[in-house]
């Protein structure tokens, strides 16, 4: 074989493996998009809401305390805003985190630059699946009160005190029953640990199906509604029932 079919193999074959880990990377990484009903449904709340550098933020008048969300990998921030518009609506800021290229973990920092804009008010970390593992690290290094949906601390936080809560669905595919309770031995001591019946992993935000997930059991209005409610009765166990004085807000 000459010198000038080598290349011409050789030129195919990189093509080929080029298009290759494009296609591998579009498919691992494109983005779930929260569901076209979602952006609408936010002009009912009586919320602000409000487009900042670092996220989604959803206001209520004079907040409680601020409450920034890490989404689960690729998903979009926006697809979490009906589970956690009625947490802000009940009187705490909900910022849906924005971060690079949908991987949270790239983007540990980006609650406190949300704390930054809003300095008064006490900061809650949370996040979905990915996202919950870049907020319980975060939450273990500034001892910050913690909720995770579907997800573990990375490490082993076990010895800990600060307040966590941690949601996980019967009928999650990705984080079954039996390995969440398993990794559940990492959360914080005296962390309220809770199972929604009949909620899978994409249940926690209106994205859609997520592959290697399980259908959900029940009308996910009454499953974003049981979530809704662990959360609130977690964050005013906090003891922030009283918003700051409004001169603190300017």
């Amino acid at each position: 074989m000459d010198a000038r079919k080598l290349l011409l193999l050789f030129l195919l074959a990189a093509t080929l493996l080029a298009l290759g880990v494009v296609g591998v990377s579009f498919y691992f990484l494109r983005p779930l998009k929260a569901e076209p009903w979602v952006e609408g449904a936010l002009k009912g709340t009586g919320l602000e809401v409000r487009e900042a550098s670092y996220g989604l933020e959803l206001s209520p008048k004079n907040p409680k305390a601020l409450f920034a969300f890490y989404p689960g990998a690729r998903v979009e921030p926006l697809a979490y805003a009906p589970v956690l518009a009625p947490v802000a609506q009940a009187g705490y800021q909900v910022v849906l985190l924005k971060v690079p290229s949908g991987i949270a973990l790239l983007a540990k920092e980006e609650a406190l630059k949300a704390k930054a804009a809003h300095p008064n008010l006490p900061l809650v970390v949370g996040g979905h699946s990915l996202g919950g593992v870049a907020a319980a690290d975060l939450a273990a290094r500034e001892k910050l009160p913690l909720i995770l949906f579907a997800s573990y601390p990375e490490g082993d936080l076990s010895r800990e005190t600060f307040p966590t809560l941690a949601l996980y669905g019967t009928e999650d595919g990705l984080l079954p029953r039996e390995e969440a309770r398993e990794k559940a031995k990492r959360l914080p001591r005296n962390a309220r640990i809770a199972f929604i019946p009949g909620l899978n992993h994409a249940g926690f935000g209106a994205y859609g199906p997520q592959k290697g997930d399980r259908p959900a059991q029940r009308p996910r209005e009454e499953l974003w509604q049981e979530v809704q409610e662990e959360v609130l009765l977690f964050l005013e166990s906090l003891g922030w029932d009283t918003p700051p004085p409004p001169q603190a807000l300017r």
